[in-house]
């Protein structure tokens, strides 16, 4: 029986192409014509057709992200969370603080990258001066007295904002290269973009339908049977390719959205246990608590 899963699986791809020739090949047994109707039966039957298509569509879908629940390589993921998740309760405590020091460490790397672009340092942006070249010279400048494209760098290193990791996030069941603790949309944030996406399509093929109709060229009176059969194989045509799209985005974008959570919380343990080990607060901690201090001062 695993066999055949595995070959469907591996195989679909070219099922959906042999039955998307096969609808092609069908249209050479009618003639695309004007319906004749009027608008309000157009809207109607359009209507209609959209409520089919994207039912087949989000039922397929639903399908796929139950179906990418029970893969063993998922399973492995959030078992292996809960495990990483229950190591660390010890020092649960202190995960927020771990998280606001990688906070400021992720945007002070990020600005350094920007300021890097223009030739601009970090520690001279902390300072609010920058080393500027007048008629040969080296000069302290502030931001006001700085070529045009360093400005933007420098304004653009002020305004950055990256999404906070916190200790919430990683303890409970979406990454972007330039916005590391941004951990993507989980499965409800992807079926809501994905059904909004399919509403429009349905929406724009229920009126193309509602409009064009077929005829047969010998007058064949099962051409509506035939129209209907066309419309209803591009759904699940339509359908098949959701379900595939749901299926892989659990396997491996939601499953690497959770990954990246079991590594940022092996970090910390490691971090933890080695403040541990050494038998004093963790440094960082520490440092962290005395920049608090003098912060309200």
């Amino acid at each position: 029986m695993s066999k055949v899963k595995d070959y469907l699986r591996l195989n679909v791809f070219w099922l959906v192409v042999v039955l998307v020739c096969g609808v092609y090949m069908a249209r050479g047994l009618v003639n695309v014509v004007e319906t004749g109707k009027t608008v309000g039966e157009i809207l109607a039957d359009g209507a209609l057709s959209a409520l089919f298509g994207f039912l087949v569509s989000k039922l397929l879908s639903l399908q796929g992200l139950a179906k990418g629940e029970v893969n063993e390589q998922v399973s492995a993921t959030q078992a292996l969370h809960a495990r990483t998740v229950e190591s660390v309760s010890h020092y649960i405590h202190d995960l927020d603080k771990w998280c606001d020091i990688q906070n400021r460490e992720a945007v002070e790397n990020a600005r350094r990258k920007i300021l890097a672009v223009a030739g601009l340092s970090y520690e001279d942006y902390v300072c609010g001066r920058y080393p500027l070249s007048v008629d040969g010279k080296l000069v302290m400048v502030e931001e006001r007295g700085l070529p045009r494209n360093k400005k933007k760098a420098v304004r653009k290193a002020r305004r950055l904002r990256l999404t906070p990791l916190t200790g919430g996030a990683l303890t409970t069941d979406g990454v972007r290269i330039k916005d590391p603790y941004d951990f993507g949309d989980d499965k409800a944030h992807y079926e809501r973009k994905r059904d909004l996406k399919q509403v429009l399509s349905k929406v724009a093929c229920g009126l193309l339908f509602g409009y064009f109709g077929v005829q047969l060229i010998a007058n064949w009176s099962v051409s509506n049977l035939i129209w209907t059969a066309l419309q209803v194989v591009v759904f699940l045509i339509m359908g098949v390719i959701a379900y595939l799209q749901a299926y892989f985005f659990v396997v491996d974008v939601d499953r690497h959205r959770v990954i990246r959570k079991i590594d940022h919380l092996q970090k910390f343990r490691a971090w933890r246990e080695q403040a541990e080990t050494e038998g004093a607060t963790p440094p960082s901690i520490a440092e962290s608590v005395e920049e608090e201090k003098h912060e309200e001062k």
